[in-house]
């Protein structure tokens, strides 16, 4: 169906991508542009968190633009994620600095979901060692927050698969040398409502799916929440459930 309203499934949709000298059989859950308002009923992310644990991820990813509402308004919506049993991080998108940053970080730290805006940390997921990295925000400038881009990839390991969670697709551009094997992101939500979403390609050039960038895949999500109008329309929800071999 083309037309879709509200919260009324869970759109998993599976992908399997292959990435040259990155470890195989690794599996991502990416969660993106939830925009969680007091509306959003707790029952349905519980049930959700519930098929996530039911996949069995090695890591559950969030893209950004988790608010759509203060925090404190939706923490019992946001504690949900309490439930998830797999490693679990997220970097801000641009709703979230609107809707209030610090608070979203304090719920969600103690969710269990760490924040990783500019920072990397190194993990060992069954004796396979990676890299992930995360950028803040690019408008995280208008709250006063600095995110020196250079220093974060410079700080990469060149030898180490590397995963980077940034909310908005334009980041791949930042990468330049540096190894960067898989980029995750959000925010365009595929431009949600048809013909609306022509005029989001024109801005977005990585605007939904796979796109390869020099050495780095891409991936952007169309996400599971709404902006506006609780409508898509030839743009539907994903929670992607990504596979690497």
């Amino acid at each position: 169906m083309s037309l879709e309203k509200g919260w009324n499934n869970l759109p998993f949709k599976n992908i399997t991508l292959t990435l040259d000298d990155f470890p195989s059989s690794l599996k991502i859950v990416q969660l993106s542009d939830l925009h969680i308002t007091p509306k959003v009923n707790l029952h349905h992310l519980e049930e959700m968190v519930e098929q996530i644990n039911q996949i069995n991820p090695d890591l559950v990813l969030f893209s950004g633009d988790i608010l759509q509402s203060a925090a404190h308004k939706v923490q019992k919506q946001l504690e949900s994620f309490r439930s998830l049993r797999a490693k679990s991080y997220y970097v801000t998108g641009n709703h979230d600095i609107v809707y209030g940053a610090k608070n979203l970080q304090i719920i969600m730290q103690e969710s269990g979901v760490e924040l990783l805006d500019n920072t990397i940390v190194h993990l060992d997921i069954q004796g396979v060692k990676l890299q992930l990295a995360g950028l803040g925000d690019r408008y995280s400038f208008m709250r006063g927050i600095n995110r020196d881009t250079k220093k974060l990839f410079a700080s990469l390991h060149p030898e180490l698969p590397t995963i980077l969670l940034a909310h908005q697709p334009k980041d791949v551009s930042l990468i330049g040398e540096s190894r960067v094997d898989l980029q995750l992101s959000g925010h365009t939500h595929g431009g949600q409502i048809y013909p609306f979403s022509l005029l989001v390609k024109l801005a977005q050039p990585y605007f939904s799916g796979v796109y390869k960038h020099n050495k780095t895949t891409l991936y952007v999500n169309n996400g599971i929440g709404y902006w506006g109008v609780q409508i898509r329309y030839k743009a539907p929800r994903e929670i992607a459930v990504l596979t690497i071999n």
